[in-house]
């Protein structure tokens, strides 16, 4: 009978990892935990988007312009919620930032024989982050440190995980490329064995380049920005999703940003790779010292649409 109810289990675990589009549990962190990351189908490696960056790329924290708390909350599919908080405090030329980011899916009924269920349980993963970042002329250097828990059932794991990242800015900032490795760390056994970390290295560019004003009374001016981005499994990551992929195989993201007049910004975004998600679409409006932020996600084979929801206080 236990052997059946781990079987049980494992298949929930399957599920819940499908719904997230990734491969192991803990794949979440692969799922940008902001609004402003989600818009730009995470072609993020090089661009500041706040505190976010502690988990793409921490060197980026330092070229932050002003101290910023950030909020999301995203509706994921399959009836997941993703939470996310995170502040990042510039002090010279460095940054020192903490967050949160959960993960959690309820309303799951617990049987060990057949009839009525014994209650519901819950599926949950959690990250508590801290960084820092300094920065030596164009160059910043960072670090993240993760403590991870996970709970299934009764059942509870806890782990850490390592993130580096190092980025340059050029031509008076119109210019920034990074490079980051994610999650490299351990978990302690769930119940039988131990849930693989979606280590990650990663690779980008932004390029705001092309700025124009528009014609008429109002002339206001536009910045657009491309956003390039590449990831590649640093080890072989099992996966659950229903589409034909090499367990080793990376991704290419590309977006696109639109800034209006510094008050309003249009994403769109495009995942190359073997991903049921691969356009991401997002607004933003920002009235200082507020900006807000919407990030819209169809899954290509008919599971859904994510709806993500932020704001940013800049201080």
């Amino acid at each position: 009978m236990k052997k059946i109810f781990v079987l049980l289990i494992s298949l929930l675990l399957a599920a819940t990892a499908h719904s997230q589009d990734t491969g192991s549990g803990l794949d979440f962190l692969n799922i940008g935990p902001s609004s402003r990351l989600l818009s730009i189908s995470e072609a993020s490696t090089a661009v500041l988007t706040g505190p976010s960056a502690i988990y793409t790329n921490p060197a980026l924290l330092a070229f932050e312009d002003q101290n910023s708390l950030d909020a999301s909350y995203t509706l994921w599919i399959s009836g997941v919620n993703n939470q996310f908080a995170a502040v990042n405090f510039l002090r010279g030329n460095s940054a020192f930032a903490a967050g949160i980011y959960n993960s959690r899916a309820d309303g799951f009924e617990a049987r060990d024989t057949p009839g009525p269920s014994a209650g519901d349980f819950s599926i949950g993963y959690l990250s508590l982050a801290g960084a820092a970042a300094h920065k030596i002329g164009p160059l910043s250097f960072g670090i993240t440190a993760q403590y991870l828990r996970e709970e299934v059932f009764q059942f509870r794991a806890n782990g850490y995980a390592l993130s580096a990242g190092v980025a340059a800015e050029f031509l008076d900032r119109r210019i920034r490329t990074g490079a980051s490795v994610k999650n490299l760390g351990t978990m302690e056994s769930l119940d039988l064995e131990s849930t693989v970390l979606p280590a990650t290295f990663n690779i980008g560019a932004a390029l705001s380049l092309i700025d124009f004003t528009t014609p008429g009374a109002n002339d206001l001016p536009v910045l657009l920005s491309i956003y390039l981005d590449w990831s590649k499994p640093i080890e072989e990551n099992p996966t659950s999703d229903f589409i034909d992929r090499d367990p080793d195989e990376g991704f290419f993201s590309v977006a696109l940003n639109a800034d209006v007049s510094n008050l309003f910004y249009l994403q769109a975004g495009y995942r190359f790779g073997p991903t049921e998600r691969p356009l991401s679409f997002g607004l933003g409006m920002e009235i200082e010292p507020i900006r807000i932020n919407y990030a819209l996600v169809p899954f290509s084979t008919g599971f859904g649409t994510v709806h993500s929801f932020g704001l940013q206080y800049f201080f």
